[in-house]
């Protein structure tokens, strides 16, 4: 394994551990969870934080003289976590569509595909026809190696015809929730064939993860809102369970797209592990955070924009010397709503986006201005079909913790222009409140 390789793996290792660790902490402060549920993604993400921890030692110790037996005892934990992973989504599944999943038919498949994938793995530690490692402790592929790989791929389609078959007993949110973790971590072994090397499918397990956990909650808050709370506001701390997975989303492609170039994709992880080590205390939070805070995690999603879509994005800012508090990804949802849905959809997808910051003699003012394609008044949140961003749950948690309210100015072809105006009293008694954010 290269040197750049290795750095490159190593900040994936770390990113899919932190990621495993938010979903974690995501599982205990989302108290809408219910307890089976809970119980669920606590038990999932202890185990997908040893997968992420043994490959991370695996990483660690590659390199090391004398350390062949702790790099196979390693890759043989990863891989045995990895596989445990998929049996407990196919019990989840089924027990999500209100099936009595014990005796199942696809439940007991899964279970027997999985015994014979640990029983070629316990083979392979006596052998060398699946993989191997050599006096040097480096590894190799035996001519046997896809035979290793078909059990969970078999479980992977068993769990996906579980979702087609009991699609109607699932609502949309759960769904997509299932979906993502049968989609993505796919998509990263398509990525990690032709990019070999490096190890893709451990961050796109990890943030399969986490939509899953993140879509789940959501279905949980809606349920609970629809049968306790439909005449009472919003919680914030429950809107704050929509915590960016367009972002990580988007994220992943940008670093798809440098993985041919290894210091430029270290670079990109950086600025991604930023986002998600601020992400952590965020997640966290139900109050204001400051404005300076706010700006960082915006700082790191343009950056990744720029990877992204290079010179096609210019970023101009006027940002005011001013301290203020506003609710956590604020800014940064207005910044990504007007990259995805405004700018994107230019003619060669090209535009300028314009952040300011400042204080007029009642409000402190943020305003996001692309020069993108604009869309229709009456469908303010939904762009061809699909949600926009975060608007309505940003206009929601404006009005709750800081009186602050949200206006949109959009000409379609022209561009769209969004304010957001928070009182200068109100900010006041906020902070006398003690809420700092800093």
């Amino acid at each position: 394994m290269e040197g750049n390789s290795l750095n490159v793996n190593l900040i994936i290792g770390i990113s899919g551990l932190v990621i495993s660790m938010m979903g974690l902490i995501q599982v205990f402060v989302g108290f809408r969870y219910a307890g089976k549920i809970r119980r669920f993604f606590s038990v999932f993400f202890l185990i997908l934080i040893l997968y992420t921890g043994m490959n991370l030692l695996d990483q660690l110790v590659y390199t090391v003289p004398g350390a062949v037996t702790v790099t196979k005892i390693a890759l043989f934990l990863e891989s045995t976590f990895s596989s445990i992973l998929m049996l407990l989504l196919s019990g989840f599944l089924l027990d999500s569509c209100g099936i009595e999943y014990r005796r199942h038919p696809l439940l007991i498949t899964s279970i027997i595909l999985w015994l014979l994938y640990m029983g070629l793995l316990i083979i392979t530690q006596f052998t060398t026809i699946i993989y191997s490692f050599d006096a040097n402790g480096t590894y190799h592929r035996g001519d046997w190696y896809p035979v290793l790989l078909i059990p969970p791929v078999l479980i992977m389609l068993v769990n996906l015809v579980a979702l087609i078959c009991f699609r109607k007993r699932l609502s949309v949110m759960q769904r997509f929730a299932f979906a993502s973790y049968l989609v993505l971590p796919l998509i990263s072994m398509l990525i990690q064939m032709l990019s070999y090397g490096i190890y893709v499918i451990v961050l796109g397990t990890s943030i399969a993860a986490f939509f899953m956990s993140t879509y789940n909650l959501l279905d949980q808050t809606e349920r609970f809102y629809k049968q306790e709370m439909e005449n009472e506001k919003l919680k914030s701390s429950i809107l704050m369970a929509e915590v960016r997975p367009h972002f990580i989303f988007n994220s992943l492609t940008a670093i798809r797209s440098c993985l041919d170039e290894p210091d430029k994709a270290e670079k990109a992880l950086n600025h991604f592990t930023g986002f998600l080590r601020s992400s952590i205390d965020v997640l966290k939070e139900t109050e204001c955070i400051s404005i300076r805070k706010e700006m960082k995690t915006v700082e790191n999603y343009l950056y990744l924009a720029k990877e992204r879509f290079g010179e096609k994005l210019t970023v101009i800012q006027e940002t005011e010397d001013v301290d203020f508090l506003l609710p956590s990804f604020a800014v940064q949802t207005l910044v990504e709503n007007a990259i995805q849905h405004g700018i994107r959809e230019n003619k060669g997808g090209r535009g300028t986006l314009q952040i300011r910051c400042f204080r007029d003699h009642e409000a402190y003012v943020t305003e996001v201005e692309d020069d993108g394609a604009g869309f229709r008044e009456e469908k303010e949140d939904s762009v061809n079909g699909r949600s926009h961003v975060g608007l309505s749950n940003l206009r929601k948690r404006l009005e709750l913790m800081c009186d602050g309210r949200l206006e949109i100015r959009n000409e379609p072809g022209k561009g769209t222009l969004a304010r957001i105006r928070i009182p200068v009293t109100k900010n006041r008694i906020i902070k006398r409140e003690g809420v700092s954010g800093s």
